[in-house]
């Protein structure tokens, strides 16, 4: 049992030391990933120039012109695939997008005591009726 305690214990001391090594590593090589990673999202996620505008269009109707012609059935697999990636990677960022427009991930937080102006106007209709009897 002494034996067992103190393998683990070695065990234990080992995965600490890979951990803290492995921490190090990171924490040294974080100045120039974070420069990298700045230089990526300031060009990469920036919004289209006055320049890029004709081309978006340009593709734009590209697009509409392929799913209006049909010729879509004509891509390969490899095709296809690589299109529908593209797709889910756009729809993706919307939602990821939306989530933090939103500051939360499912739904709008909506106040408990919250009633629409809508249901406010039922509700006095309502109570109109009922005050006349009816």
């Amino acid at each position: 049992l002494a034996q067992m305690s103190t393998r683990s214990l070695g065990f234990l001391e080992k995965i600490a030391n890979l951990t803290g090594a492995i921490y190090r590593h990171q924490a040294a090589q974080w100045p120039r990933r974070s420069a990298l990673l700045k230089g990526v999202f300031k060009n990469e996620l920036a919004p289209p120039t006055q320049a890029q505008w004709p081309a978006i269009k340009s593709d734009a109707k590209k697009v509409l012109s392929v799913i209006q012609s049909g010729a879509y059935r004509q891509l390969t697999v490899r095709e296809a695939l690589v299109y529908t990636a593209v797709a889910l990677e756009i729809s993706f960022w919307f939602f990821v997008g939306e989530m933090i427009g939103r500051r939360y991930i499912v739904g709008y937080l909506v106040p408990s005591n919250y009633v629409s102006k809508e249901t406010r106007k039922i509700v006095a209709e309502q109570k109109k009726i009922e005050a006349r009897g009816y």
